[in-house]
């Protein structure tokens, strides 16, 4: 099989343990063959894990700081790193909703997101991540959770649509009128996301998107539309998450990508080790990434980094030489 790219996402910055740790588990990445490490600095209770005076820091977050060491480890060894955000989920350390508890969404999920559509909620999440690239210079950033959460009913949406004329309390989804509503949420997001590739663009670096597989319902629930991203250039990678135990899924919904996506930006499958579905042996894994990388993805991305195990890799590695 021709060459094919291969990252990793990770949930906790704590994955990697001490100082020495992280050089033995960058050493491993690069053995492994692996592009790309994604790991998570903004998770879902709100706090972060890396040095910023602009949100609160995890009490566990030590004071050497392992996202420096992480990503100079793997620079040295020719692995680039973007550090990922949980982008409008906010838990009970968000530092945003504690001092402006207004700016909560009123959403269909039972946790804690701040409005996405709101002017200070985009702002906020923005000056986050322009703290981290200035302090830390990554390859690269990634938006992660970068929906609504449901659609918002608070007092800031009800404002906005009424002044088009629209009452979001009474909107049904057969209705013209809901459709309006979910066109100016989505502009929303496709204005946040645009802003962060000025970011990037603007220093050098890549943005990366981890996306709902099941386009275009991501659009109305969601207010996701990942495609429009891809048609503006406003993404440098896009990683679907594709999470199944099935390959013919994942084939399915891999063909479907590449077709609406049309190499306007390099398409990564997002496979799971562990989903609510089932689990991956290190055959089926290096089977689906097979199917995926036939289907037309560029590469694969792996959920997520403690699962994965010697015998996934060299399942990976030996499909590269095959």
């Amino acid at each position: 099989m021709s060459e094919f790219s291969l990252a990793v996402w990770s949930h906790s910055i704590t994955d990697f343990g001490g100082k020495d740790d992280i050089t033995r588990h960058a050493n491993r990445l690069a053995a492994g063959g692996f592009d790309l490490m994604i790991p998570c600095v903004k998770n879902p209770p709100g706090g972060v894990d890396f040095l910023t005076d602009l949100a609160h820091v995890n009490e566990e977050y030590p004071d050497w700081d392992p996202l420096r060491v992480l990503i100079d480890g793997c620079r040295q060894r020719g692995i680039k790193v973007h550090p990922w955000f949980c982008v409008f989920l906010e838990g009970d350390r968000s530092r945003l909703l504690k001092e402006h508890p207004e700016y909560t969404a009123r959403n269909t999920e039972g946790i804690r997101w701040g409005c996405m559509c709101r002017p200070e909620v985009q702002d906020n999440v923005f000056a986050l991540f322009e703290d981290l690239a200035e302090r830390y210079e990554p390859d690269g950033l990634h938006l992660d959770y970068i929906r609504t959460g449901g659609p918002c009913r608070c007092e800031f949406c009800k404002a906005q649509m009424r002044e088009q004329g629209v009452d979001i309390e009474a909107a049904e989804a057969a209705d013209p009128a809901h459709e309006q509503w979910t066109q100016w949420r989505v502009s929303r997001l496709a204005a946040f996301v645009r802003r962060m590739h000025e970011l990037t663009a603007g220093r050098g670096i890549e943005l990366s998107a981890a996306v709902f597989a099941d386009y275009p319902d991501c659009i109305v629930q969601q207010a996701q539309d990942w495609v429009l991203w891809a048609e503006e250039g406003i993404v440098d990678y896009l990683f679907p998450m594709t999470y199944t135990p099935s390959a013919r899924v994942a084939w399915a919904r891999t063909v479907s990508h590449v077709a609406l996506v049309r190499d306007r930006a390099p398409l990564w499958e997002g496979l799971s080790k562990h989903c609510e579905q089932g689990r991956l042996t290190p055959a089926l894994l290096a089977d689906q990434a097979r199917t995926v990388l036939e289907a037309g993805a560029r590469g694969v991305v792996l959920f997520q980094y403690p699962s994965v195990t010697d015998d996934d890799i060299a399942a990976l590695r030996a499909l590269r030489s095959s």
